[in-house]
Formats: C-alpha cells, structure tokens, sequence
C-alpha cells in the first residue's frame, strides 16, 4: 500500500494507550474522516461550538450548565493521612489512613521542580499555553478511538483530568466528556495554572496507595518530593497514565520503558539535555534497595490506638482517618523505649514461671499526661493485640489497700500508727450472708502492729479489719474520688465477652475489695496514685497536646489545675506510710526493688490469690508509674508463688530509676502541708490530723 504525506498512520493501541502488537497500521486519510462518525462528530461539535458558547447567553447552554457540578468544589479539600507525634513534634508514631489510600497534601513550591516538570512534559506538555482543552489533541484521540471501535488514546489535559479526579468522576460517556470540557475551560477562567496543578499532583494515584506526589515520593523513595532527582521523578511521572501497567513494584519492564518515555518527552521540551536522560535512565531504581514498598509501621502501637479512640470521639472516624489531622500527644519517646524493652524484657526472662505479658503506665503527676504506655510485652503472645494497659480490668490484689488506707486517714478514726491486731477472724456479709475470713499471703499472723507497718508489709487480715472499720462502701467512694473507679463482673454478653461495670452502688462490694476483689486497670491505678503524687488533686489522664490541620490550631489541651479530692493532709500522710522503707521491712527487706537508691518513693504492690495477676504501683513528685504482669487469659495462673515481687518490682523499679534519670530529676519529696500534728510515736516521727494523736 502507498502512502501520501495527507495519510496517517494511526497504530491500534490498547485501553492502556499501549500499542497492540502483531497488528497492521491503521491508514487515515480526508476521506475516511468525512464518513458519518455518530459521537465523533458530535464531540467535533464540542470543541468548535460547545465550548465556544461558554460566553454566550443561549438557552441550551444554560440548561446544559444547570446540570454541572460546581467548578469551585475544585478547591475543596481531599481526603489526607492524619499523622500522629509523640510530645517532641517530631517522632512520628502512626500514619492513620484508610486501606490503600496514603496522601499527604503539599504546596507547589513543596515539590521542587523535577517531578512537577516531568509530569507536564509526558501528560500535557500544552498546559501553559491552552485554555483547558486541547481541540487538537481531542479530534486527533477522537479519530484513533473511532478507528480502533474503542478508547484507546487520551486527550484530556491537565485541567480535565482534575476536573476527571474530584468532580465528574471516569466514567465512559460522551456527556461525562462534554462536562469534563466545560469544567475545564470554566475553571481556567477563575484559577492561574499554578493552582491547577497544584490540585492536579495532590490528586492523582501513582498506584501501591499513593495518591498525590508527597506521598508516592515517601513511599517509593522514602525522600520528600523537592528531594527526587531525575531518575525518581521520571520513574514517578510515567505511572500516572496507566497505575497498573506502569507499576514498577509489579511490572518492572514497562515502568521502565515508560520512565524513557517521559525522558523523551523532557528533551523535547527542553527541559534536560540528552545526557541528563541517558544517566537517569541508567540509575538503579530497582526494589527493594532503591526503591520500597508501601510500609505503615506504628510506633507504641498500644498508645496509638488509644490516642485513636479519643481522636474517632473528638472528631469523628472520617476526619480521624481522613481529615489531614496532625496530632501532637503526651508520649515521651525516651520514657515509651524505657519501658517497653524492659515489660518486654523482664516478661521473657519470666517465662519459665508461665508468665507471657505485662502492661505499663507512666503519668505526669502535676498535668495528668501520659508519657508511657506499654500495652503488651509481645505483641505475638496470646493477648498481644489488645491495649492491656486499658483493657481488660484485672484484679489489682492488695495494690488495692492505697484506697483502704485512705479512706481510714481521711476517716479521722485511724491514724499511721493505729494499732492493728493480726489475728484471725471471719466476717459474715449482712447481705449476701457469705462467710469471708482473710488470710495473710505467708499464711502467718504477726500480732499487732502500727497501721503504717500493716500497709507497707501488705497484711491483708489488718487490711479488711481497717475497711470494715470504716466500711467498704467509703473505700468505693475514695477509689471513685481518686479516679479509679473498681469494676464488677455481670457474666458475658451473646458473645462470651465479659460485661463489666463500674457505677454500682457502693454497697454492692464486699470486704474483698481492699485484696483486690474487684477489677482495676493499669491507667486507673495509675491515676489513683497520682492523685497522692499530686497532693490531693485529681488530674485526669490525656493523651493529646494539641491538633492542627493546615497549619491551623483545631484543638489544644487547656492546663487543668485539677480537683480538689483529697486534703493535703491526708495525701501527705499516705506519702509517708509508703515511701518508709521500714514499714515494709518484715516482708520485703530494707533496700528491696520497692525502693529506689538516692530517692524518696511511695509504692504499693499486689497479687491476686491465684496468681493470675501482679502488680507494682508507685510515685515520686513527677512521676507515677503502675505496671501488671500475668496473662491475657486469667484462666492461665502464674506458677505457685509468682508474686508480685517477682513478677511486676523488676519491671517497676528500672522503669522509675532509667525513667527519672531520662528526665533529670533526682532526689525530690513533698513539703509538709500547713495543719499537721508531728509528734514522736514509739521513736519515729510521725504526723497526724488535728484531733487524732499517738
């Protein structure tokens, strides 16, 4: 066959604009143009009429324009990644975003100029000088669609497929296309170029979740977009015409062969020089040590998901996982590192004594912060995947007795050096008509001893002697009041999950409580002892400083002075009793792991009777640390013996000595409150309200 110069050789291509192989050219000429073509030529009539009557006041065009989507929603936000920080602003903790979407919107400017460059030279390299459309590129796709039976070739610009992307949607129609024309031309009229193409690179999808350039450059080459060179962002640039085909993480040849293309087309431009081409071409891109897969790794993932929670409550699921949230919380980086090598740690040396998880919660006393939250020891062990910090509630053992104790100070019956008897006795419940009778953990009685010596040795007989003495339902009160409110079992749901509530009247408990009868979480108990570190004030725990999103403040955590739940007095009072290592000598030693060489600390442990659970909590001026051990499953015991002492001190005492070296902080305790009675009680010095005495 012979050829004119009026003929044109059209090669049948693909949907993905690939040509088809094995297959004869296509030969246009004038007269095969000029056959009845049905859309062809009314999308003709588009581009010469249609278009043209934007200016002119017809009434077809005005209904026709009834019907179009606002050409301003352009400008309207588009789904983006909420990132969360820890307290410095700068460690990045989670990236939340639906599945298989990341985006991270960035200025123009923000790009650099190699990525913007190369996708204008291969998707329209006519987008400085057009007004939206291109006539001739349409008749010129038009022509090799209607000669092919199908799409095969684009023709939109820049432009449109922004108009494709956020306002008419892709969906194969001539009236989709005639709208997609006159968005075009409509928002050309009322934004520069500038922002249009900014919309456009934040909008498109370089496929493996990448939507908009910032986050196809982190995720491909973990660099920022400005930071791309050549190689990069050629790489980058020829995957948005087809995001399957082009994927250079699937289909290696064809991205590489469509990153020459683009380089093709950057010469033409003018843009680079043929040896720019040649070496960035030759550049290894090749996964996985040039280039990466997509990656969503979560620091502190038990922190996380609790920040999450309280994001879903303050702004709701989409803006949390879409609404371009960035989130400064409470974590301190150092502390969070401390703690979680040292749960996990000292949980895998415990093993053999049948012990597979541990949880951890550090506060700022003075704000209510939390700086540290360890929500499992192995992610991979039974449990694992939940916020053991949080959830479930376990049972707190005589860590318990902190509110038992307090509530008998605050009760002005007893005193630090009320004399307890240590003897044996059982208590008859006046309603449910149980029998209880309390036994020592070593089996033992120990005759009679100070109310502060009872305490510190942890004696539960002298402990449920104290509660009923000021009666179980004021131990309920005082846990309440200090912000951890004891939890009781209500059997399980359809589903077999345990049902727990909190609010049950207080004479609903019984003498059990004060060993640790009823359920606690690690954030509770550590709120409960930071109530003493605090001097009496409640500060409820939180978890974010602040939220911005585009620059703008949308939430900030206003400085809470606190509430007022205990005297000073009485918090004073506590912090005696459990910072003296002597009232804890006859169980635990002098200089046991309760104590910390150089510095004052009050602290409490507890074990469950069966071993299921351990816990150490403990507290100086700026710090308040309450950690559990045992197993998810609390049907599976520890081994016979597994106290607390063995299980949650030796998580306990580093965590507060690394932890408060990391903060600078050394020796530091508490003044003592104005309206206290010291007086000298068996040759220790002690302190008493008014009224009360040796």
């Amino acid at each position: 066959m012979t050829l004119n110069h009026n003929d044109q050789i059209v090669w049948p291509r693909r949907g993905n604009g690939m040509r088809r192989r094995a297959s004869a050219p296509h030969v246009l000429s004038k007269g095969r143009v000029s056959r009845p073509a049905g859309w062809l030529i009314r999308l003709f009539v588009l581009v010469t009429i249609a278009v043209p009557s934007l200016i002119v006041t017809s009434p077809g065009y005005v209904a026709f324009a009834d019907k179009l989507p606002d050409p301003t929603q352009v400008t309207s936000a588009i789904a983006e990644d909420t990132l969360i920080y820890a307290s410095d602003n700068k460690t990045l903790l989670a990236d939340l975003h639906p599945p298989g979407y990341q985006s991270y919107y960035e200025s123009l400017p923000d790009m650099g100029t190699l990525l913007p460059e190369a996708v204008i030279s291969i998707e329209d390299h006519n987008f400085y000088s057009e007004p939206g459309i291109d006539p001739q590129g349409i008749m010129r796709a038009s022509i090799v669609d209607y000669q092919s039976g199908s799409a095969v070739e684009g023709a939109s610009t820049i432009t449109q497929q922004l108009v494709k992307l956020r306002l008419v949607g892709n969906k194969a129609s001539l009236d989709r296309k005639m709208r997609e024309a006159l968005l075009a031309f409509e928002i050309e009229r009322h934004y520069t170029k500038a922002q249009i193409l900014e919309w456009y690179l934040n909008s498109v999808f370089f496929a493996n979740t990448a939507w908009g350039t910032s986050a196809a450059s982190q995720i491909y080459f973990h660099k920022q977009t400005k930071d791309l060179d050549l190689a990069q962002a050629s790489m980058l640039a020829g995957i948005i015409r087809g995001p399957t085909i082009y994927n250079p993480l699937v289909n290696w040849t064809s991205s590489k062969n469509r990153q020459k293309t683009v380089l093709s087309a950057m010469i033409r431009d003018g843009k680079i020089t043929a040896s720019d081409a040649a070496q960035a071409f030759a550049e290894d891109l090749s996964p996985p040590t040039h280039m990466f897969t997509p990656t969503n790794h979560v620091a502190a993932p038990a922190f996380v998901s609790y920040v999450t929670s309280e994001l879903i409550t303050k702004f709701g699921k989409d803006a949390t996982y879409s609404g371009g949230l960035r989130v400064v919380t409470t974590l301190n980086v150092t502390l969070q590192n401390i703690g979680q090598h040292i749960v996990t740690g000292v949980i895998d040396s415990l093993s053999y004594r049948r012990v597979t998880q541990g949880a951890l919660v550090a506060l700022d006393p003075t704000t209510g912060a939390i700086v540290t939250m360890v929500g499992s020891a192995n992610p991979y062990a039974y449990g694992g995947q939940y916020n053991l910090a949080v959830w479930p509630p376990r049972n707190p053992g005589s860590s318990m007795k902190i509110y038992t104790y307090t509530a008998a100070i605050m009760s002005g019956v007893y005193t630090m050096t009320t004399p307890i008897v240590d003897s044996r006795f059982s208590y008859r419940d006046p309603i449910s008509g149980e029998v209880y009778a309390p036994q020592n953990y070593d089996g033992k009685t120990h005759g009679t001893c100070q109310l502060q010596a009872c305490m510190g040795n942890s004696l539960n007989i002298p402990a449920v002697k104290v509660e009923l003495g000021v009666g179980v339902s004021n131990v309920v009160d005082v846990a309440r009041k200090m912000g951890a409110p004891p939890y009781q079992l209500h059997g399980t749901d359809a589903n077999g999950f345990p049902i727990y509530t909190n609010d049950d009247p207080s004479n609903t408990f019984g003498p059990s409580l004060t060993l640790g009868g009823y359920g606690e979480t690690p954030l509770q108990m550590a709120t409960g002892a930071s109530v003493l570190a605090a001097q009496g004030f409640l500060r409820l725990p939180y978890s974010i400083n602040m939220v911005t999103k585009n620059d703008s403040l949308v939430y900030v955590h206003q400085y809470n002075a606190g509430k007022p739940v205990l005297d000073a007095r009485v918090a004073y009072i506590m912090e005696q009793i459990m910072s003296n290592d002597n009232n804890r000598a006859m169980i635990f030693g002098h200089n046991s792991l309760l104590t910390l060489p150089g510095r004052h600390v009050g602290v409490k442990t507890g074990t469950s009777d069966s071993f299921a659970d351990a816990w150490t909590v403990g507290y100086t001026p700026h710090l308040v640390a309450a950690v559990w051990g045992g197993n998810a499953n609390w049907n599976l015991k520890m081994t016979n013996n597994s106290d607390s002492y063995y299980i949650a001190a030796p998580m306990w005492h580093p965590f507060m000595q690394q932890a408060l070296d990391a903060l600078g902080l050394g020796d530091e305790w508490y003044p003592e409150p104005p309206g206290l009675i010291n007086q000298t009680c068996h040759g220790q010095m002690a302190y008493y309200l008014p009224g009360t005495h040796c």
